[in-house]
């Protein structure tokens, strides 16, 4: 069975000009490319995303990120899927370091990307917001649950979505003064992007909590907040990058709470009381 590098240089010579202008790029910089969105690809080549969909579907992938799968497949340690640092004979001490050392740079790395101007942003249509919602699917999902479970305590009302349909038809059903975030560590989740363009359309707010790079997502984004971690974007599960999602979320929501302190405090209280009879 042909491996994607071998249909790559096979067929190329069958594509339009530039489909075959992706091919040989992508034949050039194997390594580099299995670490790009596609957004951020077509702009480093100069042709547009459609182009590198249909030369993948050529080949016989359905898009460009089960093409970078099978290339990393090819060209990349089975153990690096895993995590990027970790060697096959790592003992529980070695794994804990290297493990905490990826979190702490992925944090380091975001406060040095982060925009404040887009932070501060996100805060002022959060806190005017009527509604707010939360999409994530995967492992974005426990992340929009958290995010959901955090600025609840703000007053506002909030909901997490996890199920791409329920997404869809809440995102039908918005309107102006509707906040939605959307989570997807590499900005390229189709069922994600969708819901928030259509949500867009009628009127809503739309934030991103994403990788830094370009990407398809950036595209129905009226905010957004980057993270960044040394997490390849072939890989279906991301772990660092989480962490520093997480602390966004964390300082969305304590900077929403000083604007209406009281009200804050107040509102953690009334939580507190509610699940008092939930513990021993």
């Amino acid at each position: 069975m042909k491996t994607g590098l071998e249909k790559l240089r096979e067929e190329r010579f069958s594509f339009r000009q530039s489909e075959r202008k992706a091919a040989e790029y992508i034949l050039a910089h194997t390594t580099e490319v299995i670490n790009l969105p596609i957004t951020q690809l077509a702009e480093q080549i100069g042709v547009s995303e459609a182009t590198i969909v249909r030369m993948c579907k050529k080949v016989g992938f359905r898009g460009f990120q089960e093409l970078k799968i099978a290339l990393a497949m090819e060209t990349v340690p089975p153990l690096k899927t895993v995590h990027e640092a970790i060697q096959e004979d790592d003992d529980t001490a070695s794994v804990l370091q290297k493990v905490f050392f990826a979190n702490i740079s992925a944090m380091e790395s975001t406060l040095n990307v982060l925009s404040i101007g887009e932070l501060d942003r996100a805060v002022e249509a959060i806190a005017a917001a009527e509604r707010i919602y939360l999409f994530g699917v995967g492992g974005s999902a426990p992340i929009a649950i958290d995010a959901a479970h955090k600025l609840m305590k703000t007053g506002k009302a909030v909901i997490a979505y996890t199920d791409t349909h329920m997404q869809a038809m809440a995102a039908s059903l918005m309107q102006a003064g509707d906040v939605v975030i959307g989570i997807s560590h590499s900005g390229s989740s189709r069922d994600i992007i969708e819901s928030l363009e259509l949500a867009r359309k009628n009127g809503a707010v739309t934030i991103g909590l994403t990788n830094h790079a370009r990407a398809p997502m950036d595209r129905v984004l009226d905010i957004k907040l980057s993270t960044c971690s040394n997490e390849t974007f072939y890989r279906t599960e991301s772990t660092s990058s989480r962490i520093a999602q997480l602390s966004i979320i964390d300082t969305l929501f304590i900077v929403l709470s000083l604007r209406q302190l009281e009200q804050a405090l107040d509102n953690l209280q009334r939580t507190r009381e509610a699940i008092v009879p939930k513990r021993y």
